[in-house]
């Protein structure tokens, strides 16, 4: 699942040993897996709606790491493939990364004939800030430059690739390890947590909770609430139309979108006393109403170009 670059920021606490504990190595490979999901599935939906977005960006469909966000460098190392301090941590199926031969533990070296030195250090407070600094290059570099020259530490030695992604809706996808079902969207990131991937019965689930998210982002949602008053009213009408939206994409995306109601009334079922308190979202069952509404919209719609425009994205554009 930043180009949608991706990645996570890790918080799992684990206390320094001689050798890492094998448990903590399986909750490290876990999380990894688990964001690779969530960045599958982001790409895929952000790929298949791309005509109908206003603001693209070219992505490799890979998700990046950093040896720094772990708090336990060893046993990162173990769980994990570094032939560099930043590296490869997984790959979208299909996508441009993977039809290159891209393959997750691959280490970077260079982007565009330029070396990175990974060997200056940063307070722990600021894990993040090389990764995110790398993911900004990427971006600057993608929207630079038809092609892009990747150097890589691969298994078999160093090697040089060339990347060309075509535009996907501009959004980035990543998984928070908090215990809470919940997720969220400012404008760009799409964040899903840990335990709303374990709540979710299948992709299709989990796919819905995702385009709920995006949709905020291609809607602009967080930017119009920043422009009005930022009512109880306001924010339930932006969350009625992520609502609307979110069956559109995944549908176009190969998604069921009948999964969208079946994951909205689990969710709701589980939620929906601290949802109603502040009057933001609606109860579960008229979600779920909203998105039948739409679903029976999309049936009796024409394809165009193997799509279905969301009439949503259509008054946007």
């Amino acid at each position: 699942m930043k180009s949608i670059a991706f990645c996570a920021v890790l918080g799992l606490a684990t206390i320094a040993n001689a050798a890492p504990i094998h448990s903590d190595v399986k909750a490290y490979q876990a999380l990894v897996l688990q964001d690779v999901r969530i960045a599958t599935i982001g790409y895929r939906l952000a790929a298949a709606n791309a005509p109908f977005c206003k603001k693209l960006e070219r992505n490799p469909g890979w998700v990046l790491q950093d040896e720094r966000q772990y708090p336990d460098l060893e046993t990162a190392r173990t769980a994990l493939a570094f032939r560099q301090p930043v590296a490869v941590a997984g790959i979208v199926p299909a996508g441009p990364a993977d039809r290159a031969g891209i393959m997750a533990g691959d280490g970077l070296l260079s982007l565009n004939g330029v070396a990175w030195n990974w060997s200056t250090r940063a307070p722990k407070a600021k894990s993040a800030q090389r990764i995110e600094q790398v993911q900004a290059q990427f971006r600057t570099a993608l929207m630079s430059n038809d092609i892009i020259e990747l150097g890589l530490e691969t298994a078999a030695g160093s090697r040089t690739v060339k990347l060309n992604p075509a535009p996907i809706c501009a959004s980035r996808f990543w998984i928070d390890t908090k215990s809470k079902l919940d997720a969220g969207a400012d404008g760009y990131n799409v964040r899903i947590t840990e335990a709303l991937v374990s709540f979710a019965a299948n992709d299709d689930e989990l796919a819905a909770a995702v385009a709920h998210e995006l949709s905020h982002n291609l809607l602009e949602h967080r930017e119009k609430l920043r422009k009005m008053r930022k009512s109880a009213g306001n924010i339930r009408a932006t969350e009625i139309e992520a609502d609307r939206l979110s069956v559109w994409l995944m549908a176009n995306a190969g998604y069921d979108p009948l999964a969208a109601v079946r994951f909205i009334e689990r969710f709701g079922r589980a939620t929906d006393p601290a949802l109603i308190s502040d009057g933001t979202h609606l109860r579960w069952r008229g979600r779920v109403d909203i998105m039948q509404s739409e679903i029976s919209r999309i049936n009796g719609s024409m394809k165009f170009n193997g799509l279905y425009p969301p009439p949503l994205l259509k008054e946007e554009s």
